[in-house]
């Protein structure tokens, strides 16, 4: 039996992502959920989605992007530093940091040692 991976369409998501449509990245991780119902995969696609929809809201100036940003962090928290491809340590890393600068009023991609947050992909 081969590696478990995600559908093919996951790459969708973080191609959306990581050209800073982040609405567009949540709808197509959501639209994965039903795939991967009942295995680990589901916990990190609803954590893509949290963090989707934070950073979505944090560049529109919608309230609960802080929110939004720490609870889909949480959840990277259960997993190693890469799984499935995902750098999810980075990634949380980079999302706790930025809901930390939100909190503080520095919207996200705006402070000058962060650029765009992006979801990177590895053989790890």
């Amino acid at each position: 039996m081969g590696a478990v991976r995600f559908p093919p369409r996951f790459a969708e998501g973080i191609r959306h992502f990581n050209a800073g449509a982040f609405f567009e990245a949540h709808e197509a991780f959501e639209d994965l959920l039903d795939e991967v119902e009942g295995d680990p995969r589901w916990d990190l696609l609803v954590a893509l989605i949290q963090i989707a929809v934070g950073y979505h809201k944090g560049v529109a100036g919608h309230p609960g992007a802080v929110r939004m940003l720490r609870l889909g962090g949480e959840k990277l928290e259960r997993f190693p530093a890469v799984v499935y491809g995902v750098a999810v340590e980075q990634l949380r890393q980079r999302v706790m940091d930025d809901a930390a600068l939100l909190a503080a009023g520095d919207p996200p991609g705006t402070h000058p040692t962060h650029l765009q947050p992006r979801i990177v992909m590895t053989r790890g």
